[in-house]
């Protein structure tokens, strides 16, 4: 009877051992996953601190304060790369004083001998492609553009007027933007223009055919109709800077594009 007390009291023991251990583990296991949680949410919160902190374009994702795809702002030289951005920069209001020397639109109007400029203006020779047929006409521009336009880097392969594959991407979008619902009630002006390096007339009449290109490019690729674009080339004699050095002439070589309302 004795030795069977004993056994059951070593028993009970050894369990109240046994459950005792285990409580402590599972304590110490408990305090250290609470103690890495804590850890790990305040780094969190320091990151986030340090990030807006340090970075004031820093948000959390899909937050509503900004789109995902905004068109790019339109430079000061007015070029632009998305359809987006084409577009918003081909509906622009007029800024600045056209003062009747330009249409609201944008185009430059023919010169009328007995009519005075009515602003800072100056006299070119540009040359027009109407259903085949070049011609020149001497318009009166402003020094510089006003109204709703965009300026596009399009690449052309040397003294020529044959499209580089790079810009193919550019001339989509371009195609994107003019079939905005709203811009396809308008006629699109595609200017062409160039350095100065060359021949003055052949200047201008390389700029015509590249905005040439351009059009049947818009024809071929993006079902654009014909009717509804012009082409104009203006050669070098509308800077948009100096032609005194390399980078400045690689912006004046450029397409302008211009939505003319019908």
């Amino acid at each position: 009877m004795e030795d069977l007390v004993m056994k059951s009291i070593l028993l009970i023991t050894a369990l109240t051992f046994f459950f005792t251990g285990i409580c402590i583990a599972a304590e110490d296991d408990f305090e250290s996953i609470s103690v890495g949680i804590a850890g790990n949410l305040l780094a969190l919160d320091k990151s986030k601190s340090d990030a807006s902190s340090g970075d004031e374009s820093w948000q959390p994702l899909n937050s509503p304060g900004k789109p995902e795809q905004n068109p790019q702002p339109k430079n000061e030289e007015g070029f632009q790369s998305t359809s987006g951005g084409i577009t918003e920069s081909l509906l622009s209001p007029d800024k600045g004083d056209s003062s009747g020397s330009q249409t609201k639109e944008g185009e430059w109007q023919p010169v009328k001998a007995d009519e005075p400029p009515k602003a800072k203006t100056r006299s070119i020779k540009v040359m027009k492609k109407e259903k085949g047929v070049e011609k020149w006409e001497t318009v009166k521009a402003p020094e510089k553009r006003t109204g709703g336009f965009v300026n596009l880097k399009i690449e052309f392969d040397v003294n020529s007027y044959t499209i580089r594959p790079e810009s193919y991407k550019l001339l989509d979008e371009l195609g994107k933007a003019i079939s905005d619902p709203r811009l396809v009630d308008r006629i699109i002006i595609i200017n062409g223009h160039t350095d100065s390096d060359g021949k003055e007339k052949y200047n201008v009449r390389l700029s015509l055919n590249r905005a040439a290109a351009v059009k049947q490019y818009l024809i071929d690729h993006q079902k654009v109709s014909p009717e509804r674009l012009k082409v104009v080339g203006y050669g070098e004699s509308m800077p948009l800077k100096p032609n005194t050095s390399k980078e400045n002439k690689q912006l004046n070589r450029r397409v302008e594009i211009v939505a003319e309302k019908k």
